[in-house]
């Protein structure tokens, strides 16, 4: 009997302990949080895969941001560097532009005059 009543005591106890430990714990807040800290985890490898994109496409030896600039700074000291030539040849082919036309402009010259004479020659000489 006493060995009974000590069993039952213990068990009520330990149920009266389940029922405080029950009563405390929050209703279905632990699955929402452990929910939340999953969904952080989510959206923390996705940031992380965002970032390695990023890091790629900014820092691509053959093909990246960083590189396509590089290659266009470089690109435009050089033609600064070689700004002088290009005046200079700029220069020169004005001056032979101007040349040229002064050519055409003498050859039209030229021509009408020799066609004139072939004119003057085939009608004026058999008339007189």
């Amino acid at each position: 009997m006493i060995g009974d009543l000590v069993v039952t005591i213990t068990n009520k106890e330990i149920l009266e302990a389940v029922e405080i430990l029950k009563s405390k714990l929050p209703n279905g807040e632990i699955t929402l949080l452990k929910k939340a800290v999953e969904d952080l985890q989510i959206g923390q490898d996705e940031i992380k895969d965002d970032i390695s994109d990023l890091k790629e496409r900014l820092l691509n030896p053959d093909g990246g941001i960083v590189s396509r600039v590089n290659k266009n700074s470089e690109n435009r000291r050089y033609w600064e560097d070689r700004s002088d030539d290009v005046e200079h040849s700029f220069a020169n082919l004005r001056g032979l532009m101007y040349w040229k036309d002064g050519v055409n402009k003498a050859l039209w010259i030229l021509f009408a005059t020799i066609i004139s004479i072939i004119v003057k020659l085939v009608f004026f000489n058999g008339i007189g």
